[in-house]
């Protein structure tokens, strides 16, 4: 068994079949299927069943794939270690609309001129769509709030967000909220929208619209404007003219939402630790 053997059958897998796991690696079905009953052959084991020309993977080959996610990650580790002296080539970024907002600027400055040799692109959305987008390999590194506890992904704590509500400046006059609510909000898959939805829910409110708005510049002008309410990082309000605005705290544990990097386990790179490092060295980082 070699390490080549561990890519066909980790492609296989998550390719769920041969002819992509074939086009992932750039080679023939006919070599990826050899490979996959080489291995079999020298373990002594079934690790896909075949069924109508179809492959599922068994029991142990899951348990194959675990150790082979370690061992892949080892490998790439230690060529990064060894062989990167300095960070290069494109980092593939990706963070919440509202923390490339407020927290980013500084960082990808300081990024950019300790290691110019790195490219950088960002993409920006919300939590969830970014960390699957991590897991299908499109991303290296995304800013993300509530990410999942999953084995593949390390997450690295960097900010501390406190969310508040936000509303029309005239809402404030009212004894209670209106009957009849619009949720200003970001897309679906997006953290904050779920903590909103959660805060209302606790407190017996319910929204009868909901307009999804992936900028928060216009967000918050439609709030302003009376469109409805919505809720955002405290820090962020930092960069908007907060006339016409009222602000609103909230219960601790829907406000508390500490933002992460999230990479794969399986990803290793010297322009990601660098970035890690980065960030955690800005004036608002946790333990700052």
């Amino acid at each position: 068994m070699d390490i080549s053997d561990l890519l066909v059958l980790k492609a296989v897998v998550e390719h769920n079949g041969v002819s992509r796991a074939a086009e992932a690696l750039h080679r023939v079905p006919s070599n990826i299927t050899a490979r996959i009953k080489k291995l079999e052959s020298e373990l002594g084991i079934n690790l896909f069943l075949r069924e109508n020309n179809r492959l599922t993977v068994t029991s142990a080959g899951l348990r194959l794939l675990e150790y082979a996610d370690k061992i892949l990650q080892l490998q790439k580790s230690a060529i990064a270690e060894l062989t990167e002296t300095e960070p290069s080539g494109l980092l593939r970024l990706g963070s919440m609309e509202s923390s490339a907002a407020s927290r980013l600027p500084f960082i990808l400055s300081q990024f950019h001129h300790q290691y110019s040799a790195v490219q950088l692109e960002l993409m920006t959305m919300a939590s969830m769509p970014l960390i699957d987008k991590v897991l299908e390999g499109e991303l290296d590194l995304v800013m993300a709030s509530d990410p999942p506890s999953d084995p593949r992904l390390n997450t690295t704590h960097c900010f501390d967000e406190e969310l508040v509500l936000i509303m029309p400046a005239d809402w404030q006059q009212l004894p209670e909220l209106p009957s009849s609510l619009t949720m200003v909000g970001y897309n679906k898959g997006c953290s904050y929208r779920h903590r909103l939805e959660t805060w209302l829910t606790r407190h017996g409110h319910t929204c009868d619209k909901v307009i999804e708005i992936p900028s928060h510049f216009t967000m918050i002008g439609c709030v302003i404007a009376g469109m409805g309410l919505g809720m955002v990082p405290r820090s962020l309000l930092g960069l908007h003219k907060k006339d016409g605005l009222f602000v609103q705290s909230i219960d601790d544990d829907i406000a508390n939402a500490p933002t992460y990097l999230v990479s794969r386990k399986d990803n290793p790179s010297s322009a990601i630790s660098a970035f890690i490092t980065c960030t955690l060295s800005s004036p608002d980082a946790v333990g700052k």
